[in-house]
């Protein structure tokens, strides 16, 4: 795998976590990239992740050593930088190039299904003027698939043909579910570092609510979302109430298991903070830094209030019952 780079650390970021699909997409990419398919077709709902994946392509490629350059179908300037790119390629390739550094590696065309039929003709002399070595690659990004787009044109159906088998498709965040996590935590330290906060991280309940998000916007809302929560933190911890519009929070309602009840009149706020103790534990598992995490508390802060009530053994056993005695 070649080295890292912002570029790299970008794509990762997007395609981090253990799903079965994000796992398929990584090894689907990487095989793609090194291969060195000449034209690659990636499509994929909005924000799920399309540019991330082209960058991941081209980093896996023998071409990352030169820039790789995004342009947009609904570019009104497309087909004179397309012009450029032509330029530059053949150049390149008859021996002429000042700075072959220069030369984009891959070329990235978003929403190319609604470009128009000179601008797809250029790219076809992007492909020819090359010569026997692939200088520059073409990716092919949209949100709709492949067999949607072959019918648009002619032209269509011939760039997708010289992809071949190279058509990869990018699975909606709904459908790893399991890596929102690994996300969050990618993104929120990202913002640490652009904002310069200082955070230990998401909190727990924090972590639970985007679980149980719909995120229509794939991991482009995610990473969003968690952004604007970083910046809105003014603690150690993302807590929940940071993430706006997901909800209400309770304090203490962590999981659909464990209910803490606290009756007033009748219970002390010794009988309360003993509650409040056990049932964090009992959600950590018993362990301190967690529970801490929980109550919003430093651990030191916790071992003490666990040995002023005599709650040490929770810190080991993790009783089945949230419930005290006076």
């Amino acid at each position: 795998m070649p080295g890292r780079s912002g570029l790299a650390e970008a794509a990762e970021s997007w395609l981090a976590g253990q799903s079965v699909a994000i796992e398929r997409l990584r090894s689907r990419a990487t095989h793609v990239g090194s291969e060195g398919s000449a034209v690659v077709a990636i499509h994929g709902d909005a924000g799920a992740g399309k540019l991330r994946v082209a960058q991941w392509i081209h980093r896996c490629s023998s071409r990352s050593g030169n820039p790789l350059l995004v342009l947009d179908s609904d570019d009104p300037t497309l087909k004179s930088q397309l012009d450029r790119v032509i330029r530059v390629i053949a150049a390149r390739a008859r021996g002429l190039s000042s700075n072959p550094a220069r030369t984009p590696g891959t070329l990235v065309l978003r929403n190319w299904d609604r470009a128009e039929e000179p601008a797809l003709a250029r790219l076809f002399e992007i492909l020819g003027c090359q010569g026997v070595e692939l200088v520059c690659a073409l990716v092919l990004i949209s949100k709709r698939s492949a067999d949607q787009i072959r019918g648009s044109s002619t032209l269509h159906a011939q760039l997708l043909a010289r992809a071949g088998g190279s058509v990869v498709s990018v699975p909606a965040l709904r459908h790893r579910g399991i890596d929102i996590q690994e996300l969050a935590r990618h993104f929120a330290n990202e913002a640490a570092r652009r904002y310069d906060k200082s955070i230990r991280g998401i909190s727990p309940q924090a972590l639970s609510k985007l679980e149980a998000h719909d995120f229509p916007g794939n991991v482009r809302e995610l990473q969003v979302m968690v952004e604007q929560a970083v910046l809105r933190s003014t603690g150690d911890w993302v807590t929940g109430e940071s993430f706006w519009g997901l909800g209400e929070d309770s304090p203490l309602a962590a999981t659909e298991e464990s209910e803490l009840v606290i009756r007033l009149p009748g219970s002390s706020l010794r009988e309360i903070e003993i509650q409040a103790l056990r049932l964090a534990l009992k959600l950590a598992g018993g362990r301190v830094v967690r529970a801490s995490e929980l109550l919003g508390i430093t651990r030191h802060a916790l071992r003490r209030k666990l040995e002023k009530f005599g709650l040490n053994d929770l810190r080991v056993t993790n009783e089945s019952s949230t419930s005290t005695t006076a």
